[in-house]
């Protein structure tokens, strides 16, 4: 128990290095006052604008920025200014908030083509979200449960380096990590063996890798330890048929 407590704390306080890393490097990026919106909200950008400058960018809210995740860069601002509330966006993010969609919040990432930002920005938001990924994968928290099927995608889907996330994975020692493989695979069934990984969009690349992972002994040993679990005797029966079918020589 003590060297998974110590682990989680590894990974809080990575997280929390990698949150202060994105406001050192996005420090450069100024609050626009008079950032420009779509036509169709030409009476409500002002009132917008007000709005996500009431308040210091650390102390800025959820409510403060739930347009602004969604509209940003589409139809409210310019990438500078994404840049500007990234590091709050992705903070408040890292603490699951009912009121933020992972996908769009997230995705913002490849629509402001952020392969191409300098390579310190790139570092800091690899950084962060590698960190936050351990986090979903190792926090014993019903609410991270609950949000684990959504954010695993969305995370994919912006960082580009698929293998390492299935490698952290893998080498995540606690139950949780075990259990939210193997929910994972349970829900998404049909979608996982047929080598398809989907959010909002399909990843048809990231799916076939998963599903040859899926089938790696290691891998394959770990999803039949929940099939032990205690907590969640459905999932012996029901992830039976499902490593049957991995289990089989291609």
């Amino acid at each position: 128990m003590t060297q998974s407590v110590n682990q989680l704390d590894t990974f809080n306080s990575e997280l929390g290095k990698s949150i202060e890393q994105l406001y050192e490097v996005f420090a450069k990026y100024p609050l626009n006052l008079s950032m420009d919106g779509s036509p169709l909200f030409e009476e409500k950008i002002a009132q917008w604008n007000r709005l996500v400058a009431a308040n210091p960018l650390r102390e800025l809210s959820v409510d403060d920025l739930r347009i602004y995740h969604f509209k940003t860069m589409t139809t409210w601002g310019e990438v500078n200014d994404f840049k500007h509330f990234l590091p709050r966006i992705f903070e408040l993010l890292a603490e699951l908030p009912i009121d933020f969609d992972e996908w769009v919040a997230l995705n913002k990432l490849n629509y402001g083509k952020y392969t191409s930002w300098p390579i310190p920005e790139q570092v800091a938001v690899q950084r962060f979200l590698m960190a936050f990924w351990k986090k979903l994968l190792q926090e014993p928290s019903d609410i991270t449960d609950a949000y684990f099927e959504g954010y695993f995608p969305a995370i994919v889907n912006v960082y580009p380096h698929f293998e390492q996330l299935l490698n952290a994975w893998l080498e995540a020692s606690n139950k949780h990590s075990t259990q939210r493989l193997a929910e994972y695979v349970f829900r998404n069934e049909d979608e996982v063996l047929k080598g398809r990984l989907t959010g909002y969009e399909e990843m048809p690349h990231q799916g076939k890798l998963f599903l040859k992972w899926l089938r790696k002994p290691a891998v394959l040993q770990k999803l039949k330890q929940a099939t032990s679990s205690e907590s969640h005797p459905y999932l012996n029966l029901e992830l039976i048929p499902i490593l049957q079918q991995l289990e089989k020589p291609l």
